[in-house]
């Protein structure tokens, strides 16, 4: 506990003003890239969505930026080399899982629906409010069809081709390559989320769903016990995803960017490529072994013990519940004001008071996994992020199979014989 004390407060006395600057860098590029998609896609829709990627990045990088700041003061962290290939890296890892919380907590949906209505407004006006001419490919609509698909085919390929001749193009290319990913990765989860639109819209119009609804009433109505012990279940899972998933999925997210990894993946899962062959054995391939960083630090969270865990999780609801009342305290200092005062101010206010709040997050989350890596037991080892782990793999021979070592150590392996044959 003494060390998990003078770990946090050694974030905070020299990494404090670093990681503020950091998160107000993120969310003033991700708002500047919000208005820049939806004023593009006010005339093209696609230029909006080639755009639109780079808004959910500017927080991705933000953050990335603030876990790497603080590696120093951390006692089991990897030192890093601290370079531009470095960071790149730690920045590709952590796109899947940082966008999977980014959906799943209603983030993604919030920035389309910021675009849609900026891209919206643009495009009726400029068409006279579509008497004038057709609106066309504008306005910023995205849903299931060849656009996005296109874009998200295209992007992929690109990927793949930047890792596969990683080591013959300059290094600026690393940029572009962690653009491909990210745009692909925002066409996925906005295609799932699109279908998932669909499916619930198709269940709510069913009969099926009327008449489990009216029995839940009738239920309801007569036998109030049940009532209230369905309600009690609907609370107590609300509490469980805002105690334990939250700050767990954010334990996962550093866990990823600091390069945890003690295992590969499931055997199931590797068993299941190896009968792949081919283009789409490579793929597979590699896709997983992008996941398997994941995988790993998913799995550091119950290596580190229910104890530890617990422990964090109420350090994290204590912080939760610290911010909820700052914002509210602030709310009330300025009083009540008519809409266009809270429409400008409100969103100021939000961040400057995130401002101070992010940085104690990181702090925690980032203190929380130094003491699961140095937990006696285990068995957690913390290595550099590799750039395009999976290039190798998909620029070599297809010999159905993944390597069992990790992503991590199959780079360093070719290295070393590239090496080997060039001395």
């Amino acid at each position: 506990m003494r060390a998990a004390l003078r770990t946090f407060g050694s974030i905070l006395a020299r990494h404090w003003p670093a990681l503020m600057a950091w998160y107000l860098g993120g969310e003033a590029l991700h708002q500047l890239f919000v208005q820049a998609a939806g004023f593009v896609g006010g005339r093209t829709t696609l230029g909006g969505l080639l755009i639109l990627p780079l808004a959910v990045a500017a927080r991705l990088v933000s953050y990335v930026a603030m876990y790497l700041t603080v590696r120093p003061s951390l006692a089991h962290g990897a030192p890093g080399d601290g370079g531009y290939r470095g960071f790149v890296g730690s920045v590709l890892v952590a796109i899947l899982p940082f966008f999977a919380f980014y959906a799943a907590w209603g983030m993604l949906d919030a920035d389309q629906t910021a675009f849609f209505r900026i891209a919206s407004g643009i495009a009726f006006a400029d068409t006279g409010f579509g008497l004038g001419e057709e609106i066309g490919d504008r306005g910023g609509l995205i849903s299931v069809g060849l656009l996005p698909v296109t874009v998200l085919v295209v992007a992929l390929l690109a990927r793949m081709l930047l890792a596969k001749f990683r080591d013959r193009l300059p290094s600026w290319t690393l940029a572009l390559a962690a653009y491909a990913e990210v745009l692909w990765t925002f066409m996925l989860f906005t295609l799932v989320g699109q279908w998932l639109t669909r499916v619930r819209e198709w269940y709510d119009g069913r009969a099926g769903a009327a008449w489990f609804d009216a029995v839940g009433d009738w239920v309801a109505a007569t036998v109030p016990p049940l009532a209230s012990i369905w309600e009690g279940v609907l609370w107590l899972v609300g509490v469980l995803v805002a105690a334990v998933i939250v700050p767990a999925a954010w334990l996962a997210v550093a866990g990823v960017v600091y390069g945890a990894g003690f295992t590969t993946l499931p055997p199931v899962l590797r068993r299941r490529t190896e009968s792949l062959r081919g283009a789409v054995g490579s793929l597979s391939r590699a896709l997983l072994q992008r996941l398997e960083d994941l995988w790993a630090a998913v799995a550091a969270i119950w290596r580190g013990g229910p104890l530890l865990f617990g422990l964090y999780a109420v350090v994290y609801a204590v912080w939760a519940l610290a911010e909820r009342l700052a914002t509210r305290e602030l709310l009330h200092l300025f009083g009540p004001h008519e809409a266009r005062f809270w429409a400008t101010f409100l969103p100021l206010m939000l961040v400057g008071v995130a401002a101070i709040a992010e940085p104690l997050r990181v702090a925690i989350v980032a203190t929380a996994f130094d003491a699961v890596v140095g937990r006696p037991g285990a068995g957690i080892e913390v290595r550099d992020s590799a750039v395009d782990a999976e290039a190798h793999d998909l620029g070599a021979p297809d010999h159905g199979h993944v390597e069992p070592e990790g992503a991590g150590r199959v780079v360093g392996d070719e290295e070393h014989r590239e090496d080997a044959v060039g001395g």
